[in-house]
């Protein structure tokens, strides 16, 4: 079982929020595009906070236990996945930590958000064209599963260039070495600082590597919450964003990019910081009275967990294949 985190990640939850929102290129919570190199200068530059502070709250990130590790997946259309997103709810909430694992034992299996109570986002890659239905039967199959929704098949666009075998190469270092400098990762890779700074960057740029945080969202007071929402139209939609940036500004919506679950017109996914527990309802009363607004549900946000064996493998057949050729 994963140990409890007990200590809150101290003040400052607006500047990590920002700072969030900065590591990502589109400014706007997606799979695939957070780069944890973000120099802290540039970041700094952006929010016109001191580069020391920045460093301060990326440090207290992995010391208070917000910021557990980065996953480093290939971008799985290079292997003709795609991804499948299913929602799992369990019989029994405070069993969840079994069921969990259940979970990331079915091929496929690479992620999971964990939502206070009965439910759990599971995330699967599967091959693209084939039925994802296979995938949804075996976790309903498992026991202490409830009920399965979905599945979601996601939008995934591949890289401009298929990678090499020194990308692939340079992709298995990051996975073992994910937070270290470029200059340790050059070395382990075999190649000079410069051939893998901008193989690197080529590399994000394109999206054929993708950071994936592992939040636990246990390490802050403040409850995160996961908010979906659906309209009378798409410029309800827009109306409503505005209006959640004026009264709630301590918030980001998932940004709508070429990569991840399909987001409607009429709908909208935000993740927004409450004041405390007792403030959840007071702000879902605040969506319903919004105009436009047809339907929400928020749930609250545990953590995220990461399933590394799908990508172990994948990562083992492109040994084999270099092998081979």
């Amino acid at each position: 079982m994963a140990p409890i985190v007990d200590r809150a990640l101290p003040g400052e939850t607006d500047l990590d929020l920002s700072i969030l929102r900065e590591m990502y290129r589109s400014r706007g919570v997606e799979v695939s595009g957070i780069d944890p190199r973000l120099n802290p200068t540039e970041v700094s530059r952006r929010l016109r906070v001191s580069r020391a502070r920045v460093a301060s709250r990326l440090r207290a990130w992995s010391e208070f236990g917000f910021l557990d590790r980065y996953d480093v997946w290939p971008n799985p259309f290079v292997f003709g996945l795609t991804g499948v997103w299913l929602d799992v709810r369990v019989d029994d909430r405070l069993d969840k930590e079994s069921v969990l694992e259940r979970i990331g034992l079915i091929p496929g299996a690479v992620g999971a958000l964990d939502l206070v109570g009965d439910w759990i986002g599971a995330t699967f890659v599967h091959p693209i064209g084939e039925d994802p239905a296979r995938i949804a039967a075996l976790v309903r199959s498992l026991s202490g599963v409830a009920k399965v929704e979905g599945p979601t098949v996601w939008g995934i666009a591949g890289p401009d260039h298929s990678p090499s075998p020194l990308d692939f190469r340079i992709i298995r270092v990051l996975r073992a070495h994910p937070r270290d400098s470029l200059a340790s990762i050059a070395r382990l890779a075999g190649v000079s600082t410069r051939t893998l700074t901008t193989r690197y960057s080529r590399l994000i740029d394109e999206r054929a590597v993708w950071f994936i945080p592992i939040l636990d969202f246990r390490a802050i007071a403040e409850p995160i919450l996961s908010v979906g929402v659906q309209f009378a139209s798409a410029s309800d939609r827009e109306a409503f964003g505005r209006a959640l940036h004026r009264h709630h500004p301590r918030s980001i919506e998932v940004f709508r990019g070429p990569i991840g679950p399909p987001i409607a017109e009429d709908r909208g996914s935000y993740f927004v910081i409450a004041r405390s527990a007792a403030r959840v309802e007071e702000f879902e009363r605040w969506i319903r009275g919004c105009p436009g607004v047809v339907s929400h549900e928020v749930y609250t946000l545990v953590r995220l967990i990461s399933f590394p064996a799908t990508f172990d493998r994948l990562m083992t057949s492109t040994d084999a294949s270099a092998r081979v050729r």
